[in-house]
């Protein structure tokens, strides 16, 4: 009888062995081997991202259209003729509204950067609705401008002096 029962205690053990393995094969091992598939999955798919990301990086770029004039900047000339007619609109805007100009100063960019960006500094005198009508005009003006750093004074008799910079940009990188 002892070798019987130590035959069916081996049989016995063994199935609760394999009971265990296959409750470790179902658990853990599975839901691991499960994560493994997902990740394989991801990274399928990260590669065929990759690879329509680098076919568009060796495609060439597509034709652009040359940029339209803007009614907003002045044209794509050198900064000079930019300046001078900056400066002929706001003297033409000037004697419109009864403004006496006494000096012009061209704003330079910083650091001899061609930014596009042009500016003036206007120095005249007048009185308060005539600045206010300048400022208007400045304001609405075609390309636009940007009158800024207004400073009035009043001396003991009319008119008013003040100092305003005006600033405008210029298409194209032209100097």
């Amino acid at each position: 009888m002892t070798l019987t029962a130590s035959r069916g205690s081996r049989a016995v053990a063994l199935a609760v062995l394999a009971l265990l393995l296959a409750l470790l094969w179902l658990g853990p091992v599975s839901l691991y081997l499960d994560m493994i598939g997902d990740g394989a999955e991801q990274l399928a798919q990260r590669g065929a991202l990759l690879q329509r990301y680098e076919a568009l990086a060796r495609a060439p770029p597509p034709e652009m259209p040359p940029p339209a004039k803007s009614p907003s900047l002045f044209p794509a000339v050198p900064e000079a003729q930019a300046v001078a007619m900056l400066q002929e609109t706001i003297k033409a805007a000037a004697a419109a509204n009864h403004i006496e100009v006494r000096s012009l100063q061209v704003l330079r960019n910083d650091a001899g950067a061609d930014t596009g960006r042009i500016g003036v500094r206007v120095r005249a005198a007048g009185d308060v609705a005539s600045l206010g009508r300048l400022l208007y005009a400045v304001e609405s003006a075609q390309p636009v401008l940007y009158p800024d750093n207004l400073q009035i004074t009043a001396p003991p008799a009319p008119p008013l002096d003040f100092q305003l910079d005006v600033t405008g940009f210029r298409s194209g990188g032209a100097s």
